[in-house]
C-alpha cells in the first residue's frame, strides 16, 4: 500500500467521523444558497446579491477544507454578517477534482479559477469590482489574483494568511524534510489527500493541533454554547478535501521556500508579480502569538503591499474554537468584537475606514500554515 492509499483510507475514516458527529447535531447550520455557476474543481455559491450600494463580496476558502466555516451557524457565521450588513455575498465552493482531469496548478486557482468567479459576479450584478476575503492559503490565493488582476479588486481582507516567508528557513527544512513528502509518489498526476497535508503541518506543529484542541476543549466542556462550535469546528476538521499535487508542490515551492511572490520573482499566465502590485484598500488581521500564521509572514506582506490605505486588526482568539486558526471566522468573540469593524471598514467608500491600525509586534517564531 502507497502512502497516498494509507492516507485516502484515514480521508474515508475521517469524513465517517464527522458524519457520526453531524448524527450527533453538530454539523454545520448553513444559510440557504443557490449554485451559479460550476467548473471542475469549483462551485460557486451565491447567497444574496446586496445593494449596489456595496461592492459583491466574494469569500475565497482555502481549497484544502470545506467552505462552511465561513457559514458555521447563526451567530458564528460570515457569511450571516455580511448579508445583516446588505453586501451580496459569493463563495467558492472548492470540489473534489474529477478523476483523469489534469491538475490545477498554483497559477490556475490564483489566476483563471477565481477570474472566472468574478465574471460571472460581474455579469450579474452590472459592477465591475468585487471585494475579496480569504483566509489562510484561501488568503494567498487572493492576494495573488488582487495583484493580477488589480482592477477588478475594490477591497482585499485577509485572515491570517501568510504571505512573507522570509526568515523561515528552518521551519521550510522541517516541512519539506518530512518522510511523509520523501515517500510520495513522483506521478503528479493524482491527487494528495487531505489528512496527508494535515499530519505533515500537524507533526511540524503539534501544540496547534493537539494541544490547542484538547484544552479548548476543557474550556468549553461548561459552556454548552461553547462546546457546540467546538464539536462543529471538529466535525469540519474531519472533511477535508484532497488537493491539485500541482497546487501543493508550487506553493510549497514558489512560496514557502523561495518566498517568490515577496520577491517579485512569481509569474502567473505570464505576467511577473510582486506584492507592490496589489493596490487595493487593504485589511490584514493576525493573531500576536500564532503559531500557524506567526505575525511577521502577514504584517510583512501587509507592509510592503502596494495598497494606499491599510488596516491591521489583531485578534487574540476565543474558546470554543478546537483551533484558534480559523477562530476569526467561527469564534463568538470575534463575531462580536472583530467582524462589525471589518464590515465597518468596507462599507466606507473604497473600504478605508479607520479601524484599530495595530502595531507591529516582536517577531515571533511559529510554522505558517497553509491549510
Amino acid at each position: 500500500m502507497t502512502t497516498l492509499d494509507l492516507f485516502e483510507r484515514i480521508d474515508r475514516l475521517r469524513r465517517r467521523q464527522g458524519k457520526a458527529l453531524e448524527l450527533l447535531g453538530f454539523g454545520p447550520r448553513e444559510t440557504p444558497s443557490r449554485i451559479v455557476f460550476s467548473a471542475p474543481g469549483l462551485r460557486l455559491r451565491c447567497y444574496g446579491t446586496g445593494t449596489r450600494r456595496h461592492p459583491p463580496l466574494l469569500i475565497v476558502p482555502a481549497p484544502i477544507k470545506r467552505w462552511y466555516v465561513w457559514d458555521l451557524a447563526p451567530g458564528h457565521s460570515v457569511v450571516r454578517q455580511a448579508l445583516a450588513r446588505g453586501f451580496g455575498v459569493y463563495l467558492i465552493e472548492w470540489t473534489e477534482l474529477p478523476a483523469g482531469a489534469g491538475m490545477p496548478g498554483l497559477a490556475d486557482y490564483a489566476g483563471p479559477l477565481i477570474d472566472a468567479c468574478v465574471k460571472v459576479i460581474q455579469r450579474r450584478n452590472a459592477c465591475v469590482q468585487v471585494a475579496l476575503f480569504g483566509h489562510s492559503l484561501g488568503g494567498i490565493l487572493a492576494a495573488l489574483h488582487s495583484a493580477w488582476r488589480p482592477g477588478h479588486v475594490a477591497a482585499l481582507a485577509l485572515f491570517e494568511a501568510p504571505i512573507n516567508f522570509d526568515g523561515l528557513a528552518p521551519l521550510v527544512r522541517l516541512v519539506t524534510g518530512t518522510a511523509l513528502l520523501a515517500s510520495l509518489p513522483s506521478d503528479r498526476g493524482r491527487p494528495l489527500p487531505g489528512s496527508l497535508l494535515s499530519a505533515i503541518f500537524a507533526n511540524a506543529a503539534p501544540a496547534a493541533f493537539y494541544a490547542g484542541p484538547a484544552i479548548d476543549f476543557l474550556a468549553s466542556a461548561p459552556f454548552p454554547d461553547l462546546l457546540a462550535t467546538h464539536l462543529r469546528v471538529r466535525r469540519w476538521t474531519l472533511d477535508e478535501l484532497s488537493i491539485s499535487r500541482a497546487l501543493f508542490d508550487a506553493a510549497l515551492a514558489l512560496l514557502f521556500a523561495h518566498n517568490s511572490f515577496m520577491h517579485g520573482d512569481l509569474v502567473l499566465h505570464g505576467k511577473r508579480l510582486d506584492r507592490g502590485q496589489v493596490r487595493a484598500p487593504l485589511l490584514s488581521l493576525y493573531r500576536p502569538l500564532s503559531a500557524l500564521a506567526p505575525p511577521g509572514t502577514v504584517l510583512g506582506f501587509h507592509e510592503a503591499a502596494g495598497s494606499a490605505h491599510k488596516v491591521l486588526l489583531p485578534y487574540l482568539g476565543d474558546v470554543g474554537v478546537a483551533l484558534q486558526d480559523v477562530g476569526a471566522l467561527v469564534g463568538a468573540g470575534a463575531h462580536q468584537l472583530v467582524w462589525p469593524r471589518v464590515f465597518d471598514w468596507l462599507d466606507r467608500p473604497g473600504g478605508t475606514a479607520a479601524v484599530s491600525e495595530g502595531t507591529r509586534p516582536p517577531a515571533l517564531g511559529g510554522l505558517p500554515m497553509l491549510v
